[in-house]
């Protein structure tokens, strides 16, 4: 501890000794630069009392003429001209820049107008295009049954009716809105297209429209000259001639509601189908399904015979909706399947 204290002192010492030597330095180099300002102002203003004379000598008897001009006037004169000759470099420089700036604006308006006059033309293209578009979309949807309800079409007349003759910018502007509401008003009449031949094309798939069997349209719908009777009888169905054991299927998915046999019809199949559909198939000579069968379109359901009655191989197909009997051949492809 006592050895320490000496130590102390000293570090202590130094430091003083230190801080007192550049406190000396800083005042001495703080007069020398008060000295120097002194001098140089004195000189300045020695110098600033100073003139310097013009003397004009003229060759004749007449008196020179002395003119005297003190430096610090000249001086001034100088600081004068200067800050002239800046501030009209500076002007000259900022009205070049915005000279500048004007041609690049006045050919970027060129660009514009070139620009404007282009996108006018495709948004009259557009125009006539999304148009057609929706003229055609719309004559589809009506074709195909639509509601007419849902149509509204928007006019150009009622939407830039209410404008300015002379305006350029705006007619165009709400002829693209009108482009819009008919593209979206044809966006949705598309998705009822869909929906309507979803609709359409699963009354299609529930209605006989194939050709229970392969042959030839042997007795006709409605009233013909039946050489097994022989006499005019009405037939409910048609007859189609075919050959011994040909297949026999069902031209529209349903359900086996009844089934049986009579000497005059043979075998005989009666199939439900949607929508109120219903079909009859007999002068089978054996058949292979059962009641409350359910049945896929194109599904062989019993094969074509003879009876009795009729020793001509064939197959008798009746089409009904409820009770009343529709002329199957207007149902059946051209091409059999």
């Amino acid at each position: 501890m006592s050895s320490e204290l000496p130590k102390r002192m000293s570090k202590r010492n130094k430091f003083k000794s230190l801080f007192i030597e550049s406190y000396n330095h800083v005042k001495h180099q703080n007069k020398a630069i008060a000295v120097w300002i002194q001098e140089h102002r004195e000189l300045l203003r020695k110098r600033g009392n100073s003139h310097f004379t013009f003397m004009i000598i003229p060759h004749s008897e007449k008196k020179s003429i002395k003119i005297s001009i003190s430096y610090r006037s000249i001086t001034l004169f100088g600081i004068i001209i200067g800050l002239l000759t800046f501030f009209s470099a500076f002007i000259v420089l900022k009205f070049s820049g915005m000279n500048h700036e004007l041609n690049e604006l006045q050919i970027s308006n060129e660009d514009f107008i070139i620009q404007s006059k282009r996108l006018k033309t495709e948004m009259k293209t557009l125009h006539e295009h999304s148009s057609l578009y929706y003229e055609k979309i719309l004559n589809l949807y009506i074709k195909l049954g639509g509601d007419p309800q849902k149509i509204y079409h928007l006019p150009d007349r009622e939407i830039i009716g209410f404008l300015e003759p002379n305006s350029d910018v705006f007619p165009e502007t709400y002829r693209l809105q009108s482009d819009i509401y008919n593209l979206n008003t044809a966006n949705l009449l598309t998705k009822e297209i869909i929906k309507i031949i979803k609709d359409k094309n699963n009354i299609i798939q529930n209605t006989p429209s194939l050709w229970p069997t392969k042959g030839y349209i042997l007795y006709p719908f409605g009233k013909y000259f039946s050489p097994v009777a022989g006499g005019e009888v009405i037939n409910y169905g048609v007859d189609i001639g075919t050959f011994p054991g040909a297949q026999v299927i069902a031209t529209a998915p349903g359900e086996v509601y009844e089934l049986g046999y009579s000497q005059s019809t043979g075998y005989f199949i009666k199939i439900s189908h949607k929508y109120g559909w219903k079909t009859i198939y007999s002068n089978l000579e054996r058949i292979q399904v059962k009641k409350n069968q359910i049945i896929k379109k194109g599904e062989t359901i019993g094969f074509a015979g003879k009876t009795s009655l009729n020793p001509t191989y064939l197959l008798h197909y009746e089409v009904h909706v409820g009770t009343s009997p529709l002329n199957p051949h207007s149902f059946l492809n051209q091409v059999q399947n």
